[in-house]
């Protein structure tokens, strides 16, 4: 029996001294006070703001996006803070010369480049609101805006952008800050008003007063380090763009002779990536990574400077080329099939530790083993950083004369691959992508190689679409609206052959194009493989498959589709399959937009 001890109520209690309480543990001359890390500033006003811009002392961080308020929101800023509406806190990070490099400034602002205080004022949460104040106020042009052109209308007491040059009683309003403008605007409205028995002067001297004494609330933080000012930036700002790793790089490994970002933009400005497609950033601040430490976990990508950029970028972009030419062996004919962005900082480091321009014969089949057991193990959706950290070492080992291989077990089935969906982010479907493109598929109406430079990924139920059995005629075909976008019901086919199917049935074109080869029409038993046969073939359809076209039959032809990918799926991975039951494992698919797919333009 369990004793359950009931307490008498509050009023009952009896508490005969202190002296009776029970001590405490810790007493409290043991516990460290926090050094202060919030300050709240109240006593600034616009004045004093742009005192402190122009003293250098407040600075924009790298990690910032640059400006971009189009005048119109401008004018509603002045117009708020002339009505004394609030416009919100400036949130400020004071940090000393240790992160100088972090500064990113705007030269149309015409700010000194050092804090005349010695100490920088990152500005974490109001950098539009502030240059808005600043462009607007201080008559300043940025990417050919003249932001001196909005002015304050004195007969309706509100700021505007004149349209036409009728327009009477505009005033810029830069003239409010600037005392001598200031002046000649009120002496001629003096008279004016004397002579016209209007009151302008006023409403002039009424509005500068308002901004001369409108408060300024800052929150400013000190004693952080650089992940707790991130953490705080991506609090304050959840509406924007989160932080990514590569903003931080970037900031941190910028100079005035080496900006990561322009490198990068550069490196996929080149005519051939401009084929393949623009390469992710983090490809390159992870492969600077793990060739500099042999390590690409965050915080070596972090003590990425600028000195280790300019010493490893030029090779290090080099054996990105190297990687991505070798990738093309093995279907990744564009960077949209590319299973992942690890694969490829992987592949580099080979090139950069070899030195080599290619791979050596003894390693080929050791990489390429590599590249699909981890690519159908989905090796890299958790824990890529420190699993590429791994598979960097075993590069090395490889190149220092080891043999061992570097596999991991595959346990897909055919019901997994049907499963897939083109309209999810997979990396199983960019492994079948690359299965087929390794086929070198034929236009099945001539026989043509298709162009797979020039696929992009696009939207599946476009009228580009690539599918076998056409999702306009799902309904009429019985197949729902998940199973049509099945990966195993794709084709790399060329647009004008998909242009030339458009809708119709698998039936209807098969046919139809058999007679156009100058075959006769196929039957389940023939023995022997004809030219068209041969163009299905590269789209992994056997003469089983091609007979569930030609009836209509969806589930009988994804069946045999699928067991053709899968047979090529153990091909490449070799003694890593590992037979399993459907559904034991969980493929990883994210989904993008409703409509995705691939497009082959010709």
């Amino acid at each position: 029996m369990v004793k359950i001890n009931i307490l008498k109520p509050f009023e009952t209690w009896k508490i005969r001294s202190i002296e009776s309480l029970p001590k405490p543990k810790t007493t409290f001359s043991k516990i460290v006070a926090m050094p202060q890390r919030i300050e709240i500033i109240n006593n600034w006003n616009l004045r004093k703001l742009f005192d402190q811009m122009e003293q250098g002392n407040i600075k924009i961080p790298r990690f910032q996006r640059g400006y971009v308020w189009e005048r119109t929101k401008v004018v509603k800023l002045l117009n708020s803070i002339y009505k004394q509406f609030p416009i919100g806190s400036l949130f400020l990070w004071e940090a000393d010369s240790q992160f100088a490099h972090f500064n990113r400034e705007i030269p149309e602002l015409g700010l000194p480049a050092q804090p005349e205080s010695g100490r920088y004022q990152f500005i974490l949460d109001g950098q539009q609101r502030t240059t808005s104040l600043f462009v607007a106020l201080r008559n300043r042009t940025i990417r050919t805006i003249n932001y001196g052109a909005i002015c304050f209308n004195l007969e309706s007491c509100e700021f505007k952008i004149p349209r036409l040059l009728s327009d009477r009683h505009n005033e810029p309003a830069w003239k409010l800050m600037d005392t001598t403008a200031y002046s000649e605007v009120l002496r001629r409205y003096v008279l004016f008003d004397a002579e016209n028995n209007t009151d302008y002067a006023s409403a002039w001297e009424n509005c500068r007063q308002q901004f001369s004494d409108y408060p300024i609330s800052i929150i400013k933080s000190s004693n952080m380090q650089l992940d707790e000012v991130v953490d705080i930036f991506e609090r304050i700002n959840q509406g924007g763009k989160r932080l990514s790793l590569f903003d931080l790089v970037h900031a941190g490994a910028w100079a005035t002779d080496f900006d990561l970002r322009d490198k990068v933009d550069e490196f996929n400005q080149e005519l051939p990536m401009r084929v393949y497609g623009a390469l992710d950033s983090e490809v390159f601040t992870q492969s600077l990574a793990l060739n500099i430490f042999n390590d690409c976990l965050q915080g070596s990508q972090l003590k990425l400077t600028a000195d280790l950029g300019r010493q490893h970028w030029p090779q290090t972009a080099e054996c990105i080329r190297r990687a991505i030419d070798y990738l093309r062996t093995l279907g990744v004919a564009n960077y949209s099939f590319l299973p992942y962005n690890s694969q490829l900082s992987v592949i580099q480091h080979y090139f950069y530790c070899s030195g080599r321009s290619s791979v050596r014969a003894e390693h080929v089949s050791l990489l390429n083993e590599w590249f699909w057991t981890s690519t159908f193990s989905q090796r890299f959706s958790s824990s890529s950083l420190s699993r590429m950290k791994d598979d960097a070492e075993w590069v090395r080992s490889l190149l220092a004369g080891s043999a061992q291989p570097n596999t991991f077990p595959v346990t897909l089935t055919v019901s997994d691959l049907i499963r897939v969906k083109m309209k999810n982010a997979s990396v199983v479907k960019n492994g079948v992508l690359c299965l087929m493109a390794l086929q070198k598929p034929l236009d099945f109406h001539n026989g043509q190689p298709v162009n797979l430079e020039q696929t992009q990924v696009s939207r599946s139920n476009s009228q580009q679409n690539h599918h076998l059995f056409p999702y306009s005629r799902r309904q009429e075909l019985g197949i729902n609206d998940q199973n049509i976008h099945s990966v195993v019901n794709f084709a790399l086919i060329s647009g004008a052959l998909n242009r030339e199917i458009s809708n119709k049935k698998p039936s209807q074109y098969m046919l139809g194009y058999a007679d156009e080869t100058g075959e006769e029409a196929l039957v389940a038993d023939s023995r022997t493989e004809s030219g068209f046969m041969n163009y299905l073939g590269s789209h992994f359809i056997d003469r089983k498959a091609y007979n569930a076209l030609l009836r209509d039959e969806y589930p009988a032809f994804v069946q045999a589709r699928g067991e053709q990918i899968l047979e090529a799926v153990k091909q490449r991975t070799g003694n890593a399959y590992a037979r399993t039951t459907p559904d034991q494992i969980a493929l990883e698919e994210i989904p993008v937009d409703e409509t995705e797919d691939v497009v082959i333009t010709d």
